[in-house]
Formats: C-alpha cells, sequence, structure tokens
C-alpha cells in the first residue's frame, strides 16, 4: 500500500486535510463534529489548476457545509504540487493520454480505498463533478472504479483522455449529467453529443451559454443540483 501521509487544520467548521498518498497530493473537506459516514464527492479541476484553487476549494467548502458531504480534490498528473512545465504534452499523444487515464482511475480508487479507512466516508454514496480535463479524466475513472452513484462531466467530450464512447459501458450503474457550453472553443458539440449518446445509463443533459473557459455559479449550481438529487 502505498505511504499515507497528512496535516489538519480546522476553519468555519470544516476539517482541512492536505494529504499525500504515494506520489498523489490530495485535499479532502470534512464537516467537524461527523459521527456517521459522509457521502464522498471528488471535484476535479480543469487543466492548468489545481486541487487548492477556488474551482474547487469553493464548491467544496460550501457543499461540506451545506450538505454534509466530504469533498475531495486531487492534483491531475502534472498539475497542482507535482506540475510539470508542459501539463498538456501528453494529451497531444494518444498512447500518453490514455496512460495519464488509466493513473489517474488508479489514483482515484486508492484514494477512496485509503481516505474510507481513516474518515467517515460512504463508499456507497460516491460522486464525482469535474470539469474540462478533470471531466474528461473522470470518465474512465469513475467507469472503472464501479462504485460511484452520480457523477457530472461538464465541458468533456470523446477524446484521448476520455475515451471512445464504446468504453462507457462501466458507467451503466451511474446517473450522469453531461454539461456543455454553447460555444465551447475547446470541446466540439460532436464530441460532447458522442460521449452522451454513448452513456448506457441514467443521463441528463444541459446546455449553457458561454464558452469553454466560462467556469461559474451556473455550472457549479447544474452540477449540485444533480448531486443532491442522485446522491
Amino acid at each position: 500500500m502505498a505511504h499515507f501521509e497528512s496535516s489538519e487544520s480546522e476553519s468555519g467548521g470544516l476539517r482541512d486535510i492536505r494529504f499525500r498518498l504515494g506520489e498523489t497530493p490530495g485535499r479532502l473537506w470534512l464537516p467537524d463534529g461527523e459521527d456517521g459516514a459522509l457521502p464522498l464527492v471528488l471535484i476535479q479541476h480543469p487543466g492548468m489548476s489545481s486541487k487548492d484553487d477556488a474551482i474547487v476549494s469553493g464548491p467544496a467548502r460550501a457543499w461540506a457545509t451545506t450538505h454534509r458531504w466530504a469533498c475531495l480534490g486531487l492534483d491531475a498528473p502534472g498539475h497542482g504540487e507535482r506540475a510539470v512545465p508542459d501539463p498538456f504534452g501528453a494529451m497531444r499523444d494518444p498512447e500518453q493520454a490514455g496512460a495519464m487515464a488509466a493513473q489517474f482511475a488508479g489514483e482515484v480508487a486508492a484514494a477512496v480505498d485509503t481516505l474510507a479507512e481513516r474518515y467517515p466516508v460512504d463508499t456507497g454514496r460516491l460522486g464525482y463533478y469535474g470539469y474540462s480535463l478533470g471531466a474528461m479524466l473522470g470518465v474512465p475513472a469513475v467507469a472503472g472504479d464501479g462504485r460511484f452513484r452520480a457523477a457530472v462531466f461538464a465541458a468533456a467530450g470523446t477524446g484521448p483522455l476520455s475515451g471512445p464512447a464504446e468504453g462507457l459501458a462501466g458507467l451503466e450503474g451511474v446517473a450522469v449529467r453531461v454539461i456543455a457550453r454553447e460555444r465551447d472553443e475547446v470541446v466540439s458539440p460532436d464530441a460532447t453529443m458522442e460521449l452522451y449518446a454513448g452513456l448506457p445509463g441514467e443521463k441528463d443533459l444541459v446546455t449553457l451559454s458561454g464558452g469553454h473557459f466560462a467556469i461559474g455559479d451556473d455550472v457549479v449550481g447544474a452540477a449540485e443540483e444533480w448531486l443532491v438529487a442522485k446522491l
């Protein structure tokens, strides 16, 4: 088992736990004073971002406070505490992109297992919300894990990281919402619709105004709405 180390602080009624599991840096927000097992929601950042940015920490703190969820963020390979000069280099090569996605999927499963051993986490109520890179890495991670109940993939489509539509069978038992942008400059409408059409189970599609980089409260609200309903 990979080495686990952590440090903890408290702020606003939340436990803020920074950890490293092997080579994977992560951060866990827990409501203070909870005795029972909590749903766990993994909030995954887009490219050039990290677990510490407001796109992760903002929803994490709000959802942990409002819904009493354990909220988790991980630094994706090549990002955050393990940043590299060109984190998108792997994505330009299909073989490297596939390896990156497989690495992240393994890190997600290991993080869930390890945190559930140490903190009040209910592995029967797992949720996932990712944007762009976080969503595309999340597709194979959630599909391969087999324990997630609900997922939101925003600004995502089929491609080297998320894989082809034929590889989505593992999402059959996951309630999935796909969030698209009307003027997405990065992910084509065809790729988004191919992802949505390939989802084998309960699914929903929401289209929001704006472009790929317009990450705002509308996206977070649509993700929160779905996770509240399905967790």
